[in-house]
């Protein structure tokens, strides 16, 4: 069948769509075997992450910080607190909600998990400028609908200092 002169152009290898998915799945496979050793999943080390950064968050704050849906992430707070990763107690800001913290478990859970994660990130980006690294964090965030964070602040890959030569 011929194509039609009104089909709009599509293509894989162009698609923002197509090429989010595909980065997602190189990105989660660099550091989801890591993570597994650590009896981690990618999920709950954002949970671990971002209770880390802020501990003592709402179910609703954790929610919008992992982009982790509601339901989700209350099974997986649940599963958490048997674990002993996190535990729950009673808001001091609204007596009805509960505030999610990290246990002494958790936090070295997290303080274990954080260099797998940080060089899968490291190793994802290694093939990119600097300038480019810094663009790509930047537009992801906005697509993400997060707030732009400092790239430098990252970790870095440490690079071999170079010898100087004796003149």
């Amino acid at each position: 069948m011929a194509k039609q002169e009104n089909d709009p152009v599509f293509h894989l290898a162009s698609s923002a769509t197509h090429l989010l998915h595909r980065a997602q799945q190189v990105a989660v496979n660099l550091s989801a075997a890591g993570l597994a050793e650590k009896g981690l999943t990618i999920r709950q080390f954002a949970v671990l992450a971002a209770l880390h950064e802020e501990d003592g968050q709402s179910q609703s704050n954790l929610v919008d910080a992992t982009g982790i849906d509601r339901s989700t992430l209350a099974d997986m707070v649940s599963r958490m607190e048997k674990g002993g990763l996190v535990q729950r107690v009673k808001s001091q800001d609204d007596a009805r909600a509960k505030a999610v913290s990290l246990t002494g478990e958790g936090e070295k859970a997290y303080t274990e998990a954080a260099p797998i994660v940080a060089d899968a990130d490291i190793e994802l980006l290694e093939d990119l400028r600097k300038s480019r690294r810094t663009s790509l964090i930047g537009a992801l965030a906005i697509v993400a609908g997060d707030e732009t964070e400092d790239i430098d602040e990252r970790p870095k890959k440490k690079k071999k200092k170079k010898k100087k030569k004796k003149k």
